[in-house]
C-alpha cells in the first residue's frame, strides 16, 4: 500500500535517515570503524609502560634429605607440609623501539580509511534510497498513466461500438479498438507489477522486510538548479570523494609500511623493574625473602639472513605500485564525474523535449478525436494519437526520474551534496 501525503508518510530525508540507520552494509561499515579505532588505541598503548602484579598461594612438601658423614647422619629439611605465598610487581617501559612510531601512523591511517569506507557506503546507501524512493513514486505514477490510457481506450471503444451498431464504421475499426484496449490492459498489469517490485526494492535498501507496507510522501522532483561544469565537479571530488581519499590513505599507509620495515635496522631498548616477596611457612619455622631488580636491556639485529633487506624491498615495491597507479585512479575518477555530468545534462535537455512532446501529443489527440467525431478522420488516427500521448507522458515521467537519479549520482561520486 502506498499512501501519498499521509501524516505518517516517509519523506525522502526520513527514508535516507532510516536507510543509514538500518541498512546492513552501513552497520557493518560502522563496526569496521569501531574496530579500527580499537586498533589505534592498541598502537597508542604500546608507548605506555606495562605494569603487572602476579601472586600465588601453594602448599608444599619435600621429603627431608639425609646426608651421612662417616657414622653421623645429618638431616636437612622437615617432614611437615608448608604454605607458600608470593607476589611480584613489575613494570616494563620501552625506551626506544623504532617500529612504534610508524605503527601508530599506520593505525591512524587505518582508522581514517575505515571512516572513508563508511562514508562511501553511506553515500551509496543515500543514492540507492533516493533511486528507490523516486522509483516507487514513478512506478505509482506509471500505474496512473496506464489506468488513464485504459480509460481513454475504453471510452473510445464504447464510442466505436455505438457507431458500429449505427453502421457508420466497419467491423475492422471495432477490432482495432478492441486490440488497443487489450494492449492497455496488458500495460496496466505490467505497470502494477513494476510498482510491486519498486516497493520491494525500496524496503530492501532500507533494511526492512521486502513485503512491509510503505507510506511515502509525494515529494516533487526539482528540475531547476544550477549545474556546475564537469571540471568544477572534478575539483570537488578530489577534496571529498571517498574513493579518492581512500586511495591517498592507502598510498600513505604504503609509505609508513616502508618506514616500519626500515626500523628493523635500528636497535631497541627497554627498562624493566620488579619487586616481590616469597614467604614459606612451616609449623616449626618460616622463611621469607624480599627482592627487587632494575634492568636496562638493548638489542640490535646485525644480520638475519637478509630478511630485513627483503622486507624493505617488498615495502618499496608496494609503494612504487601505488605511485604507478595514482594517475590511472585519478583519471578514472575524472571519467566517472564526466559521465555522470553528461548523463544529467542529457536528462535535463531531454526533459524539455519531452515536455514539448506531451504538449504536441495532447493537441494531436484532441484534434484527431474531433475530426473522428465529425466524420472526417479515421479510427486508426485516433488510436495512433492515443498511443502517442501515453508514450509521451511515460517518456516525460522517465526523463524526470532520470534527472532525480542523475543529481543523486553526481552527489555520490563527488562525496557531498553539490547539486
Amino acid at each position: 500500500m502506498i499512501l501519498l501525503n499521509a501524516a505518517s508518510a516517509l519523506t525522502l530525508r526520513e527514508s535516507v535517515d532510516s536507510g543509514l540507520k538500518n541498512n546492513p552494509s552501513v552497520q557493518a561499515a560502522q563496526k569496521q570503524v569501531n574496530a579500527a579505532a580499537a586498533r589505534l588505541a592498541q598502537a597508542t598503548g604500546t608507548f605506555l609502560p606495562t605494569i603487572k602484579l602476579d601472586g600465588s598461594l601453594a602448599r608444599i612438601y619435600t621429603e627431608p634429605s639425609i646426608v651421612q658423614i662417616s657414622t653421623q647422619e645429618i638431616i636437612f629439611g622437615t617432614s611437615d607440609i608448608g604454605a607458600i605465598s608470593s607476589y611480584n610487581f613489575s613494570l616494563s617501559q620501552p625506551l626506544f623501539v623504532g617500529a612504534l612510531f610508524p605503527g601508530l601512523k599506520i593505525a591512524q591511517k587505518g582508522l581514517d580509511t575505515a571512516r572513508e569506507e563508511y562514508r562511501r557506503v553511506a553515500l551509496e546507501t543515500n543514492y540507492a534510497v533516493t533511486v528507490a524512493y523516486f522509483g516507487v513514486l514513478s512506478a505509482a505514477e506509471y500505474v496512473k498513466l496506464s489506468e488513464e490510457s485504459l480509460e481513454m481506450a475504453g471510452t473510445h471503444l464504447r464510442q466505436v461500438s455505438g457507431m458500429l451498431d449505427a453502421g457508420v464504421v466497419t467491423r475492422a475499426d471495432y477490432l482495432r479498438t478492441e486490440v488497443r484496449v487489450a494492449n492497455a490492459e496488458v500495460a496496466l498489469t505490467r505497470a502494477r507489477n513494476t510498482l510491486q517490485l519498486a516497493r520491494s526494492q525500496f524496503n530492501n535498501v532500507l533494511g526492512r522486510e521486502v513485503d512491509a507496507p510503505i507510506e511515502l510522501a509525494e515529494e516533487p522532483i526539482s528540475t531547476v538548479f544550477i549545474l556546475p561544469n564537469s571540471q568544477q565537479l572534478f575539483s570537488e571530488a578530489l577534496l571529498f570523494s571517498p574513493s579518492w581519499k581512500s586511495f591517498i590513505l592507502t598510498k600513505q599507509t604504503a609509505e609508513e609500511n616502508l618506514s616500519l620495515a626500515r626500523t628493523a635496522y635500528l636497535p631497541t631498548a627497554y627498562l624493566t623493574g620488579s619487586i616481590g616477596n616469597r614467604l614459606t611457612v612451616y609449623p616449626s619455622y618460616a622463611t621469607g625473602a624480599n627482592s627487587w631488580t632494575v634492568t636496562g636491556a638493548a638489542s640490535w639485529t646485525l644480520f638475519d639472513g637478509l630478511n630485513i633487506t627483503n622486507r624493505v624491498r617488498e615495502a618499496t615495491a608496494n609503494l612504487e605500485t601505488q605511485n604507478a597507479t595514482e594517475a590511472q585512479v585519478k583519471n578514472n575518477l575524472a571519467l566517472e564525474v564526466r559521465d555522470a555530468y553528461l548523463n544529467l545534462q542529457s536528462a535535463l535537455e531531454g526533459l524539455q523535449s519531452n515536455k514539448k512532446a506531451v504538449s504536441f501529443a495532447a493537441e494531436s489527440h484532441k484534434i484527431t478525436t474531433q475530426r473522428y467525431n465529425a466524420g472526417v478522420g479515421t479510427n486508426l488516427e485516433v488510436l495512433d494519437a492515443q498511443v502517442a500521448l501515453t508514450e509521451a507522458k511515460i517518456n516525460l515521467l522517465k526523463a524526470t526520474f532520470d534527472v532525480a537519479t542523475g543529481r543523486a549520482m553526481i552527489n555520490k561520486i563527488v562525496g557531498k551534496e553539490v547539486i
